[in-house]
């Protein structure tokens, strides 16, 4: 008698379902599983890509620094390459070298 009892009553909950989702079977209200909606997809051995947001700020902040760097080199490359001229080397003199003269033994 059990038997036949627990066959209507199962068959029961699952028109109550199907009444109840509106004609659909999914997880029954309340039952959280893993599988369902899961808020962070898995990666097999890569590695998590980054929101959108940090990247396209990293992007914008990283230009603006080359961008002034280069701007400040370009109008005042003194500070990097030195204030005073390169002395040409073709103007010194063999005492100023530290050559000897030629006519001493």
């Amino acid at each position: 008698m059990a038997g036949p009892l627990c066959r209507v009553t199962g068959g029961l909950s699952l028109v109550a379902r199907l009444v109840r989702a509106g004609g659909k079977l999914g997880a029954r209200p309340g039952v959280r599983r893993a599988s369902e909606g899961a808020h962070v997809d898995t990666h097999y051995r890569q590695f998590v890509p980054p929101p959108q947001y940090p990247v396209i700020v990293s992007e914008v902040v990283t230009g603006l620094m080359w961008f002034w760097i280069l701007w400040r080199f370009w109008h005042d490359s003194d500070e990097v390459l030195g204030h005073f001229p390169y002395p040409d080397p073709s103007t010194w003199t063999d005492e100023e070298l530290g050559i000897p003269p030629d006519d001493v033994e």
